[in-house]
């Protein structure tokens, strides 16, 4: 026998132990580390059962434990798996499914609870004896099944009972280990504003000689080594960042190989037995052909003419991209509408990457012009061959079975997926860098970035590439500001989970093994669907050979000769069963057969009885032929639909995998500088602090010296007490410095004074008392001073108030020309101006940058809206200011360009207006919330150019309230983004000529960098509406939309949420009014109203703009960040 393998039991059986013990001791991320390297020393397959198990425990404890309900998902889901994998009786992986579908009441994981509790059952009933845990474990499944058929059976609403929990950016941004604005702070800035530039820039060189003697007498031999290590790596591979493997520790600095590594190594990646048989998707080539086609129905009579009788002419059709302009269509609205919707679902599918190839293998399979007696040959010499114009051809019961099966396609898999994403984007938020740290040549000195010399840094590095500097690398850098000192004390806590010099495998271990896991557990979902998908496709050969002998029968009767009688088909089929019940694939011919004459509606694979199959295929041998036929041909297609429907499913799965490989990725990526960052901090705080303190001593040492003067070494020897005045003296020259520093900076005569030095002066007696006079009169002058300013101040803004005109001046000045303008507020400026003040993001902007406003501006306008949104930030403006400060706007605007009526109009002049948009202390506000930079792509489907334009800026989006509520009618219940996405698809875009292009006309594809915290869209309404066409209108808008829909380049599920909007009322006197989302409710504005009115949720506008005849006109939606979707 083989003593390896009691070795390797042996050893499995001691990491196990170790594994336990360090869980029982409270450190779960030690003992994952030891399962881990178990299974980098194993194949998936061949890891003990008692370790995986153990796995599934640690996580299930993590899932227990964790607050947010993110992470708790991931956990669950994570240790899914490892209790699969073990094959002893409990309950631990239905529970674990069970939690995840309460918490999510889903059906999806209710579904998989019950499966996974009646195998379990199963297993359970399978034994003679149970003892106690067994017969409780039982009870625990039996509940479980029961429950989750329950909630199945009753209606899940898919959406969780329980809001995530989002950590608060204010929270976030409060806990810290040490304020800037300290005593500490105060000094430090103090002496950086002091120092010449070159100290400054020599300042951010860190000596990697004094840094390895700090980490060393910091965190001794661990510390050395990590920095070592750290050191080694950048030295070698020019790079801070990499990907680490968890399992097996090793590192990989590009992504790809990484990804590699886990797939094939890890099993990250189902591998099926039959390469060919993996559904592909769609390709571009014909999602092209999908997107540009004219889905025009073709008139099949006159084409099959045109085939038959000028054939020749026909042979000549140009195609583009699989269609033709030179095939006669049809007048047909009901075939029209079909065709649009068949291509709206291909386009949605092939987006959502769920759209197999054999779907539309499947499609071009169907025969065209057949009943016209136009032969395939003479289709196939038309070039209709594989061309997606066929299915044009078809008649509407045609279109109606392809639309039925497409409907019945799932564009996402609701496995909670997306909350595995957002638990890592929370974690991977507090670890992104954006400061690049260089070497010198000689990888002597460490680089700190530059930009810290100028400012704030706002972008994240995400590359983290070395490039050792041959020059001086601060050269053209001139230091502005103290920015620096704020970087240096701003050390959050709320990350110090990890902190150097910890090992760096552990970083993030249990969540990553958690998503590994789920990885292995949804390569086993893509197995069983694959495994499916064999059996149907073996089921359709049987059925196939079914036919086969049938036709074959028909053959035989055709040449037999007069008086032989018939075989009935059923009876053939039953001697053909009697033969192959042996062989090998023989008995699942026989239950194929027994469905056949059976006529089941379904095909079944689990029968048992050979014989009992045998008996009752024999007892219906009386079935007539043409019932065999039928229920062959009606099976057939139920198993091309399951197969179908199993390959759009696979690739539902794959996507998930994907998901969670691609957050498996992020969370393995680790960059040095995130691990080093705060240990840097630190030792350059100190370093820092040394210098202050050594200047400090400097200054004194050198002013001691200058006063001890021949004179009054004189003086003190004449005295008879020399040492006691030097003393005197001393504490004269310390209490000198620091009135200077009172007067310079006013936080560092607290850190100057050591309580030595203070129990000196106390001792001092008169001298120190006329000193604490001088202090005191001196903080008097100060007070007095600043009292002044403000009294000046306050006197500037009484002279201010009292020469601006009031309620009562208003009310008898009513025809000059600024209050007359205030009257007409009740247009669209007023409206518009209120919708705009009720968006939070703006607000805050407001609020956070008030007191940069531009003072300099030149013209009317810029100055009347710098006041109103000054107002508005500062929170003081009252119903009489308001109506002063908007007739300001109003006139300003009329005396700058002709007024419109129009509110859009209306929105882009205060956009082009307002001063803050073009401070130069601060970002562009326009460009940062309003402004969509979009870049239009088009790659021509025939000469494959791809020109490239340039960007264009707009406010939002243009589109005809017409279009909208026309689409709204032919689809129903469509989302509003698909709706504005099937309008751009109605936009196309010439190949220019002149760049040597084609002039074909080419899908345009919408792509925008980045994500603007408010997207705008203005309706434009065309006519005088009627309450229906403004209630379809209204209701066809929702109160979320996803513009990852509209725009290529953002992240999927990029939410935004309607706050507020401006209507018109239509009719002969306009009339506009504000809606804005308040309180979890609708809050109508109109001018002359004396108070906001409720109106409710959204069902309640809908309606409200239907009685009131309200069309909207302009919707800000506001970006709902990540967390909190």
């Amino acid at each position: 026998m083989d003593l390896s393998f009691f070795k390797i039991a042996e050893e499995d059986a001691r990491l196990h132990k170790i594994a336990r013990d360090h869980f029982a001791q409270g450190n779960p991320i030690k003992a994952l580390e030891v399962l881990e390297d178990v299974y980098s020393r194993r194949r998936e397959d061949d890891v003990p059962g008692m370790i995986p198990f153990l796995q599934g425990c640690i996580l299930y404890h993590l899932a227990k434990r964790a607050e947010n309900s993110d992470m708790k998902f991931s956990f669950f889901l994570g240790c899914v798996e490892p209790f699969t994998q073990h094959f002893g009786i409990h309950a631990f992986a239905a529970e674990s499914l069970f939690e995840i579908a309460k918490d999510l009441d889903s059906a999806f994981y209710y579904k998989k609870a019950a499966k996974h509790a009646r195998e379990g059952l199963c297993l359970v009933e399978s034994y003679d004896e149970l003892d106690s845990l067994a017969l409780q474990t039982k009870g625990t499944l039996a509940n479980i099944l029961n429950d989750a058929k329950s909630k199945i059976r009753h209606g899940c609403t898919g959406k969780s009972s329980e809001t995530a929990l989002v950590e608060s950016k204010e929270a976030r941004d409060t806990i810290r280990s040490c304020d800037s604005d300290n005593a500490e702070g105060k000094r430090l800035r103090s002496h950086w504003a002091s120092m010449s530039v070159e100290a400054k820039k020599n300042f951010m060189k860190v000596s990697i000689s004094r840094l390895k003697g700090y980490v060393e007498r910091l965190h001794g031999e661990e510390g050395k080594d990590a920095l070592e290590e750290v050191l080694d790596s950048t030295r070698t591979n020019k790079k801070w960042r990499f990907w680490m493997c968890r399992t097996c520790a090793q590192k990989f600095f590009y992504v790809k190989k990484f990804r590699n590594h886990i797939e094939q190594e890890h099993s990250a990646k189902f591998k099926p037995a039959t390469r060919n048989l993996t559904p592909e998707m769609v390709n571009e080539a014909w999602a092209g052909m999908i997107f540009d086609g004219g889905w025009e129905p073709v008139d099949a009579v006159a084409a099959a003419e045109m085939i038959k009788t000028r054939l020749e002419f026909v042979k000549e059709f140009e195609y583009e991209e699989g269609w033709s302009k030179d095939w006669p269509l049809a007048e047909d609205e009901e075939r029209s509408n079909l065709l649009k919707q068949i291509q709206y679902l291909l386009v949605s599918l092939w987006e959502r990457k769920v759209l197999p190839f054999s779907t539309l293998e499947w499609m071009l399979q169907f025969p065209i012009l057949s009943q016209f007696e136009v032969s395939v040959s003479l289709t196939t010499e038309c070039g209709l061959l594989g061309m997606p114009q066929r299915i044009c051809f078809w008649n509407c019961h045609e279109l109606e079975r392809i639309l039925d099966l497409l409907r019945l396609f799932k564009f996402e898999r609701d496995d909670g997926t997306n909350l595995v994403c957002r638990a890592v984007e929370r974690l991977c938020g507090r670890t992104g860098v954006k400061e690049k740290i260089e070497f010198d040549d000689q990888f002597s000195f460490m680089l700190l970035d530059r930009r810290l010399l100028r400012g704030n840094i706002a972008p994240f590095d995400d590359e983290g590439t070395i490039d050792p500097c041959k020059y001086d690398y601060y050269a053209k850098t001139q230091p502005q500001g103290d920015d620096i000192i704020t970087w240096l004390l701003d050390h959050p806590l709320i990350d110090g989970s990890f902190e150097f010099p910890r090992s760096i495998r552990a970083h993030n271990l249990d969540i990553i093994v958690a998503i590994l896991r789920a990885i292995h557990y949804t390569c086993r979902d893509w197995g069983t669907k694959y495994a499916r998908k064999l059996d149907n496709l073996c089921y359709y050969k049987f059925l196939t050979d079914a036919k086969d002998l049938c036709t074959s029968e028909d053959e035989r009767r055709r040449t037999a000769p007069e008086g032989e009688g018939d075989v009935l088909y059923a009876s053939l089929l039953g001697d053909m069963c009697e033969k192959l019940k042996t062989d090998n694939g023989g008995i699942e011919f026989v239950f194929a057969v027994r469905d056949i004459l059976e006529k089941a509606s379904l095909p079944t694979f689990d029968f048992d009885d050979l014989e009992a199959s045998l008996n009752l295929i024999h007892g219906l041998k009386d079935l007539s032929d043409d019932e065999v036929l039928k229920s062959i041909d009606s099976l057939r297609f139920v198993v091309t639909n399951k197969v179908l429907l199993t390959d759009s499913k696979i690739l539902l799965i794959e996507n998930s995998r994907i998901s969670l490989l691609n957050e498996l990725t992020r969370l393995s990526a680790f960059d040095y500088r995130s691990y080093i960052r705060h240990l840097l901090r630190r030792f350059m705080r100190d370093e820092l602090n040394e210098i202050v303190k050594m200047d400090a001593l400097a200054k004194v040492a050198a002013a001691e010296a200058d006063l001890l003067s021949s004179e009054k070494q004189e003086k003190e020897k004449k005295s008879g007490s020399k040492n006691k005045k030097r003393g005197v003296i001393k504490n004269e020259l310390n209490e000198i410095v620091k009135m200077d520093a009172l007067a310079k900076v006013a936080a560092a005569e607290a850190d100057l004074l050591s309580s030595e030095k203070q129990e000196k002066e106390k001792k001092s007696g008169s001298k120190n008392k006329k000193r604490g006079v001088i202090k005191n009169e001196l903080n008097e002058i100060v007070k007095m001073d600043a009292l002044a300013k403000v009294a000046a101040a306050e006197a500037d803004l009484l002279s201010n108030l009292q020469n601006m005109p009031g309620e009562d001046l208003l009310s008898k000045h009513m025809e000059s020309p600024r209050v007359a303008a205030a009257t007409r507020c009740n247009l669209a400026l007023d409206m518009t101006l209120k919708a705009l003040c009720k968006i939070k993001v703006l607000k805050e902007y407001l609020v956070l940058n008030q007191d940069e406003f531009a003072d300099n501006q030149e013209g009317q306008v810029p100055y009347a809206l710098r006041d109103f949104f000054t107002a508005v930030a500062s929170k003081t403006i009252k119903e009489g200011m308001y109506s002063y400060l908007l007739g300001n706007v109003l006139s300003s605007l009329e005396e700058a360009h002709s007024m419109s009526r129009d509110a859009a109009e209306l929105l882009v002049s205060i956009l082009e207006f307002w001063p803050c948009w073009r401070t130069p202390d601060i970002e562009s506000c326009v460009t940062h919330i309003f402004t969509l930079e979009e870049y239009e792509r088009m790659s021509c489907s025939k000469c494959r150019k791809n020109p490239n334009y340039p960007e264009q800026s707009s406010y939002g989006v243009v589109v005809s309230a017409d279009s909208i509520r026309d689409l709204r009618r032919a689809f129903g219940k469509m989302k509003l983004e698909d709706i504005l996405k099937l309008i751009r698809m109605e936009y196309k875009m010439l190949c220019d000529a002149k760049t040597e292009g084609c002039g074909k006309a080419n899908f345009v594809h919408h792509i925008i960098s980045r994500c603007t915290p408010i997207f705008t869209i203005v309706l434009k309404w065309e006519k005088n509406e009627t309450e229906k066409e403004i209630h379809e209108t209204t209701k066809a808008l929702h109160r979320e939309i996803d513009i990852s829909r509209l725009y290529e380049g953002m992240e999927p599920n990029t939410t935004y949420r309607l706050v507020s909007m401006v209507g018109c009322t239509c009719g002969e006197e306009e009339e506009y009014i504000c809606l804005f989302f308040k309180k979890n409710r609708w809050v109508s504005y109109r001018h002359e109203a004396l108070a906001k009115k409720a109106v409710g949720g959204w069902t309640n506008v809908v309606r409200f703009c239907e009685k009131m005849k309200v069309r909207p006109e302009i919707l800000f939606y506001e970006a709902v960040p990540k967390l909190d979707q």
